[in-house]
């Protein structure tokens, strides 16, 4: 397996889906950056969950405690991922905000992992997980970032 290192300090995959049935749309964001001296930069995983209506369309309004993400930073060792550090699950509610951006928001985790410092030099990811409990059953599922090079 080859991979290339970015050109920036951070890998990002936002607004994916991760589930999409009857009036319920779930979709994840994961990313990973690490600290470059003298970038705009640190050695975080971030995590975001978002529910929005049937087909992916606006965001929907849940109450606390109706949505959660956790995060893994994943590291490769030659052949396989394996989990250098994670998060336990963050809970919260989901909605529509208002302002400049606008969108939907839900739970989200930005967690300091440490760096290279963790689990030494290679490459990393985050696998983010994104769940919206539909009254019956938590939907969702995982979210890769892609990955980085660490020195």
């Amino acid at each position: 397996m080859t991979w290339t290192q970015p050109a920036y300090a951070w890998t990002w995959a936002s607004n994916v889906t991760v589930y999409n049935g009857q009036g319920l749309c779930v979709q994840g964001t994961a990313g990973i950056d690490h600290r470059i001296p003298g970038n705009f930069s640190g050695n975080l995983a971030y995590a975001n969950t978002y529910a929005r209506s049937g087909g992916c369309g606006t965001g929907l309004t849940k109450p606390d405690g109706s949505a959660r993400v956790r995060l893994e930073v994943l590291k490769w060792n030659g052949s396989t991922w394996n989990v250098c550090r994670s998060t336990a699950w963050k809970y919260g509610p989901t909605g529509i905000s208002g302002g400049d951006v606008g969108g939907p928001y839900g739970p989200s985790q930005v967690f300091d992992y440490g760096g290279s410092s963790s689990c030494g030099p290679g490459f990393y990811g985050t696998r983010a997980y994104a769940q919206v409990h539909d009254g019956s059953a938590w939907r969702g599922g995982s979210v890769w970032s892609g990955h980085e090079r660490l020195p």
